[in-house]
């Protein structure tokens, strides 16, 4: 037979220990009905017994609980309950404990007890109050996230914008994508157009007929005044020069004097 050791061999072991949330609950349920100024006192320290299996000193320790109910209990009494408490047909269940104690679900709820049921209010009851109320805090929760609700998140939704169009929904969205493109086209027309070079704006002087600036007026020379410098520097040139220059043969006469 092999042994396994090491960490992996060892078996982990239940953190939540059922037997001492119970004798906790069972004691805040004895303080708030104030259970150790009644004639039923008993009934709890047989059931803090009934979940205390593993004590050394049981009557210490049932003197111990009482005291923390708000009660008090000799040695001997101690010892008697001890006593019943082994003969006694144990309620180990929830709701057969709170039948038990007479625990309401009022109570339950104001001592938020989880290992204890209730005597009005059965288990399946339980559960699905817990869901519903699981269900509204999430509820809560969406809401201040900003999440809307089912309703009238499906009334603003692109199915029924286009039902109430008579229209599609790819027609919804090409509106919708119409409508960004119109947001997006820079606006052209305005007081200043685009050729301008400085930011001022003034009136153009100087105007022709024809609606254009003579050169003179925007400080250009005119056609008149470039042709003249040209044609008194050809005048200067011999006849040969300007002839050759044009790509025209020359007169017999002038080649004979040359």
């Amino acid at each position: 037979m092999r042994y396994v050791t090491g960490r992996h061999g060892r078996r982990k072991s239940n953190p939540f220990d059922i037997d001492a949330k119970r004798k906790r609950e069972i004691v805040l349920h004895a303080r708030l009905v104030r259970a150790a100024e009644t004639e039923h006192f008993p009934r709890w320290l047989i059931a803090w017994i009934w979940h205390n299996p593993r004590a050394t000193d049981q009557i210490w320790a049932v003197m111990e609980a009482a005291k923390r109910m708000g009660g008090k209990i000799t040695e001997a009494e101690a010892s008697d309950l001890t006593e019943e408490a082994s003969i006694t047909r144990k309620h180990l269940s929830a709701d057969n404990l709170a039948r038990w104690l007479g625990v309401t679900y009022e109570q339950r709820q104001k001592l938020r007890l989880s290992t204890i049921g209730s005597t009005n209010v059965g288990k399946r009851a339980r559960k699905e109050l817990r869901k519903r109320a699981d269900r509204l805090y999430r509820e809560r929760h969406r809401r201040v996230r900003g999440v809307r609700p089912r309703a009238e998140y499906v009334a603003r939704s692109t199915a029924a914008q286009a039902r109430a169009a008579g229209v599609s929904r790819m027609t919804i969205y090409r509106r919708r994508k119409a409508a960004e493109q119109a947001k997006n086209i820079p606006h052209v027309t305005g007081v200043s157009a685009a050729i301008f070079f400085s930011a001022e704006d003034r009136p153009v002087t100087g105007l022709a007929e024809g609606g254009f600036a003579s050169k003179e007026a925007r400080g250009l020379p005119s056609s008149q005044t470039v042709a003249m410098p040209a044609v008194d520097v050809h005048q200067s040139l011999p006849i040969e020069l300007r002839l050759l220059a044009l790509g025209l043969p020359l007169p017999d006469a002038m080649k004979i004097a040359a």
